[in-house]
């Protein structure tokens, strides 16, 4: 067994990588700004021409509406009404609370009782998702690789479309990304105990809003054991395994309070998990090979999926990792973390049966295109190597970003706004672009 943190560096010792890619110029600055300014005017764009809600869009509505007008009383009749009507389980459970809570303060501070408060807290978490994600670059990025990944997810289509739609994916993204954000810190500077406070407070409110972060927190408290065991270091052990007996413990005292009991949160997660598998619409417009979903991601944006992969490699290669660490852009643990936790939720939905669907990669797109934001970073390294012509190689990579921007948003606009599609799924997505 390790001892008590021997060997465990101090927070000035550990990350002279991250702690050297902290200095940012102005240019910087402004260019993360900037992505932000363009990521918020392309989301707000098309918020008003949804021509109508999905199913799930109207149970959240309906889930928030009850909870608004009738408080717990009603959201626990919502319980009983779910667990004994198997219609329902096709649909989202009212243990999500941790979303739904939103949209119902929404509804009581404006009057609204429709799904436009579920999509303005979609159409917010998405923006905040872009300004976390800037914040991480900065702290664990190089310049190129910071503005780069903003620049992925400002464009992203998965992101475009979630953003105006009253689900609560882009809300379970920011948490992801949240969480990505404090296990990067923790493996920083693993003696801030607050730290480990905020990944138990951000893991239960994930595991309260949707059933799939239990392979996000999973991970990443994975790898906090993992840390914790290579530098032999039982503060860090200890609070990856305080933090997730927490989380777990204030889920299970959430559904005992909304549900009126412990077993009606437990059986009604049963239940969506084992209609979705059986699900008939998943099964016919969710499913395929595993290399379905990969050629989905090259479909809706050829190049962050070629600079993930690169970003990928950066991660879980160790010779291409050493590579790129020494060239600046990145630090390597940060990488590490953003890489597994995106592989885990890629190789579900490819190889789980009927999760092909951009909805369900939401946690990840962030750290997919932190991911893509240090290939591309990497790219920008090795043309310097080569040419040696700032001012070129610089209108070069813009003008690669802008190029992506474009692609991605013409194909949301065509497939997504164009069709007045109602969800991600890849049948729908492939059939439309005729691919």
């Amino acid at each position: 067994m390790p001892p008590a943190d021997k060997g465990l560096p101090r927070a000035d010792e550990k990350a002279s990588g991250a702690a050297r890619l902290t200095g940012r110029t102005a240019w910087v600055w402004c260019g993360i700004a900037a992505l932000i300014a363009l990521g918020i005017l392309l989301r707000s764009q098309h918020m008003t021409d949804v021509p109508w809600r999905s199913p799930d869009e109207r149970v959240y509505t309906d889930y928030a509406a009850t909870l608004a007008d009738d408080g717990l009383v009603g959201y626990r009749e919502a319980f009983r009404a779910y667990n004994a009507d198997p219609g329902r389980w096709l649909y989202p459970p009212p243990t999500r609370f941790g979303y739904v809570i939103l949209p119902a303060m929404v509804m009581q501070a404006t009057g609204v009782r429709n799904p436009r408060a579920g999509a303005a807290i979609s159409w917010l978490s998405s923006i905040l998702s872009l300004v976390v994600l800037g914040w991480l670059g900065i702290r664990f990025l190089s310049p190129w690789a910071s503005i780069a990944a903003v620049g992925f997810l400002a464009c992203s289509f998965t992101e475009l479309g979630l953003g105006r739609r009253a689900w609560q994916d882009s809300f379970l993204g920011l948490l992801s990304l949240l969480m990505v954000y404090v296990v990067c810190e923790i493996t920083h500077s693993p003696r801030r105990k607050w730290l480990y406070v905020a990944l138990a407070a951000l893991g239960a409110y994930s595991l309260a809003s949707k059933e799939s972060a239990y392979v996000q927190y999973g991970v990443l408290l994975s790898w906090l054991a993992y840390v914790g065991y290579r530098e032999r270091s039982w503060r860090v052990l200890g609070g990856a395994a305080l933090a997730g007996a927490g989380s777990v413990a204030v889920v299970l005292a959430v559904w005992n309070v909304t549900g009126g009991s412990l077993g009606s949160g437990i059986e009604a997660t049963s239940h969506v998990l084992a209609a979705t598998r059986g699900s008939v619409y998943d099964a016919q417009n969710a499913s395929g090979p595993w290399y379905q979903f990969v050629y989905l991601l090259w479909l809706v944006g050829p190049l962050t999926l070629m600079m993930a992969l690169v970003g990928m490699g950066a991660a879980l290669i160790p010779r291409v990792g050493d590579a790129l660490h020494r060239r600046g852009t990145h630090c390597l643990e940060a990488t590490q973390v953003a890489a597994l936790t995106t592989a885990a939720l890629l190789g579900i939905i490819s190889f789980g049966p009927n999760l092909q669907n951009l909805r369900y990669f939401s946690g990840a797109d962030a750290t997919y295109c932190l991911l893509a934001g240090v290939g591309f970073a990497y790219a920008v390294a090795w043309v310097r190597t080569v040419f040696r012509r700032e001012l070129a190689i610089a209108l070069l990579a813009v003008t690669c970003l802008g190029a992506e921007a474009i692609h991605n948003y013409h194909a949301f606009t065509q497939v997504v706004v164009g069709t007045g599609m109602g969800d991600l799924a890849v049948s729908g997505v492939r059939t439309v672009m005729r691919r």
